[in-house]
Parts: C-alpha cells; sequence; structure tokens
C-alpha cells in the first residue's frame, strides 16, 4: 500500500472568494499529494494541470487534508496519470467552472445544460476537483458513479470522501 492525501484548502483570489460563496463551502480548491513521491497535482486557474513539490500546502490555512492508502498498481497509475496530463499542458476549465456554478445554483441539470451550451473544448480542459475524481475512481471504481467528474465541485468532493472516509486532521 502507497499513501496519497487529498488536500483542500482556500486561497484569497477573486476566484477562491466566488467559489466558496457559491458553493456555501470553505473549500475552493483540492489538490492530491503522492506521499511516497512528495509530489503533488493540482489544476490551477492560469497554468491548467501541474505536478509540483508535495509541501506546497503545509501550514496553508485554512486547509485540511484527507490521508489514504491505495494499492501500490492503484497508486502508479494514478501518478503515470498525472504526468500525462501535466506533460499534455491540459488547460484549466473555466468555462467548466461556470457550468459547476450554474449547478450549484440550478440543479444537475441546469449545470449539464449550460456545460454543453459553453464549448465542446471544455472537454479538453480540467478543474481541481475533476482531476481528483477521475484518479479516486482508478482506486474506487465506483466513487460518485454515475456522475460527470467535470461537474464535480471541491464542495461535493469534500461532502462525499467525508461520507466515506473518517479521519480528517488540520
Amino acid at each position: 500500500m502507497k499513501g496519497v492525501t487529498f488536500v483542500f484548502a482556500t486561497g484569497t483570489s477573486w476566484m477562491d472568494s466566488l467559489v466558496t460563496m457559491v458553493t456555501k463551502s470553505c473549500w475552493s480548491h483540492v489538490a492530491l499529494r503522492f506521499d511516497d513521491d512528495d509530489l503533488l497535482v493540482e489544476a490551477l486557474a492560469g497554468r491548467g494541470c501541474i505536478l509540483q513539490s508535495g509541501k506546497k500546502y503545509d501550514g496553508w490555512v485554512p486547509s485540511l487534508t484527507v490521508p489514504q492508502l491505495v494499492s501500490e498498481k492503484a497508486y502508479e497509475e494514478m501518478l503515470q496519470l498525472s504526468h500525462q496530463w501535466a506533460t499534455e499542458n491540459i488547460p484549466y476549465g473555466y468555462r467548466t467552472c461556470v457550468a459547476i456554478g450554474i449547478k450549484e445554483v440550478f440543479g444537475q441539470r441546469a449545470g449539464r445544460l449550460t456545460q454543453g451550451c459553453l464549448s465542446e473544448k471544455s472537454r479538453e480542459t480540467l478543474v481541481c476537483s475533476e482531476v481528483l475524481v477521475r484518479l479516486w475512481r482508478i482506486a474506487v471504481p465506483r466513487f460518485l458513479q454515475g456522475q460527470d467528474p467535470s461537474l464535480v465541485s471541491p464542495d461535493e468532493l469534500f461532502r462525499q470522501l467525508t461520507k466515506e472516509f473518517h479521519y480528517f486532521q488540520n
């Protein structure tokens, strides 16, 4: 078994404020740390999907970490896909963020309709929570089964994880 850690955080940008206001959550962002490799994968506005030092959020306030163990096979597959996305320079999904916001305010159907109307290009982008849902489905295939990973907000991901996991630390 190998360790991964979900890192929930909130920054101070206008986008962080908008996300927390619309989702009524204290979390505007989520990343995944590959503990054994000290690497963090995340999708950031303006940068897209990236890999960087796993220590980025150490001491970040507010933040919350959720450590988990996964099989070595799942860990390697998750890490390999993260490297692939980072190498491909997949851009950040601003339009997807709009669709998530619409979904949070008006419901799932409205979010799907918005996403469909905005652009085909939104399927070629990633947002932070989508990255984690897609990666976590490698370890737990039934995770958020039936839900489009691109429409999952950081708060929705957090709520689903709190149902499944009982260990949280600040």
